[in-house]
């Protein structure tokens, strides 16, 4: 069966298919999405959930702020039910922590480096600052950086709002269904599914840790290591911290939720099995993250930990993503690799690929995203040899 009323497939339908789907339809656009297992179920909907600015890569910024001012009004952009649905606390903060002296020379650095390029939103603080924020915390801490307007939202219940929100703006979302190939045509593309043929004008790749897959079956390569980034999850302990913690050169990454358990993370990687489609946590590596955690906060040592988890993603070369047109086909675009932090910059994403679409021009903000970015470096390179 062929179908050939759609002007947009988008092939996955994660946080970056679901917001671009929202926004394609509020501009009129018939869009599908086209999902392998279900809506959200794999980096969108099991990260840490955390909606920061600091310490992002400065190609990063203008995205990130812009998505902020959308978590910000989230009704405005999906509706009240939904917005509520996410869960969004801002103003608690993140904290990047230097626990010695090099960490604290870096915050020092990286603080400069920043007034120096314009950007406010990264306040260096010093120990004393530090332990008022952080009760509890290990005394040796030197201080750090600060984002104040930072804060998280609850990643399965956000993936949920998105999705929600695209299908009442018009989108069809169709889950278990598997992408077994894709063609141009004279008109466009033909999305060959296990549901059967979709054809449309225009085809968006947001299929995430399976991104590369996809484009190297229409002949392009993109480079990106597959990633299984773990988290943790402890029993409840009386509320002590309010911000979100983060390591500099720590693996260390937590946030206390509303009940009182702790969830942990701080970039560990498990085991990744992609063609089944899941992964699995290896252990002796989650130590390392309960170690700087227990390390930070001594007196967490005796917290058992409940639950483990882990979500699929794509780590591209330079450590940013994927976000524009394909360098060898019209109306293809690819929109993956976020590296494990796309989720705060994915309503900002949904409105900029939206734009570049329907003008037909890229929006700026996605220009330091290109897909054929290393292959044009490659090539100064080899120029500058000659």
């Amino acid at each position: 069966m062929s179908e050939r009323s759609k002007d947009v497939v988008i092939i996955g339908g994660g946080l970056q298919g679901c917001s671009i789907g929202l926004f394609l339809a509020r501009a009129g656009k018939r869009v599908t999405i086209v999902e392998k297992n279900l809506a959200g179920r794999h980096a969108s909907g099991v990260n840490a959930g955390g909606l920061r600015l600091l310490l992002r890569d400065i190609r990063e910024y203008p995205l990130s702020t812009r998505a902020m001012e959308m978590w910000e009004r989230l009704d405005e952009f999906v509706g009240r039910g939904a917005a509520q649905m996410a869960e969004v606390k801002l103003g608690t903060s993140q904290i990047a922590l230097a626990v010695d002296r090099a960490e604290m020379e870096w915050a020092v650095a990286r603080s400069k480096d920043m007034i120096r390029k314009g950007i406010h939103t990264e306040e260096l603080i010093d120990a004393a600052e530090l332990h008022r924020l952080l009760p509890g915390l290990t005394s040796s801490a030197l201080g750090g950086l600060i984002s104040r307007r930072d804060g998280h939202a609850n990643p399965a219940s956000a993936a949920r709002a998105f999705r929600v929100a695209a299908e009442e703006a018009g989108v069809e979302v169709r889950e278990s269904c598997t992408v077994r190939g894709l063609s141009p045509t004279s008109a466009g593309w033909r999305t060959q599914t296990d549901q059967g043929a979709i054809e449309s004008e225009l085809v968006v790749n947001c299929a995430g840790a399976w991104g590369s897959r996809i484009a190297d079956g229409v002949g392009e390569q993109l480079p990106m290591t597959v990633m299984a980034l773990s988290m943790m999850v402890t029993t409840r302990v009386a509320p002590f911290v309010k911000p979100v913690v983060i390591g500099i050169d720590q693996p260390l990454s937590f946030k206390q939720s509303a009940v009182g358990s702790l969830v942990i993370g701080g970039g560990i990687s498990g085991k990744p099995c992609l063609d089944e489609g899941t992964s699995f946590t290896v252990m002796d590596r989650m130590a390392s993250s309960a170690a700087a955690t227990v390390a930070a906060f001594p007196a967490l040592a005796n917290i058992a930990v409940v639950r483990s988890w882990t979500g699929l993603e794509g780590a591209t070369p330079d450590g940013v993503p994927y976000i524009g047109p394909s360098a060898r086909h019209w109306g293809l675009w690819h929109v993956f690799g976020f590296c494990g932090h796309g989720f705060q910059i994915s309503p900002a994403v949904g409105e900029a690929v939206t734009r570049s679409l329907i003008t037909g021009n890229v929006d700026p903000t996605l220009a330091p995203f290109a897909v054929d970015r290393f292959a044009a470096f490659a090539a100064s390179k080899g120029e500058a040899l000659l």
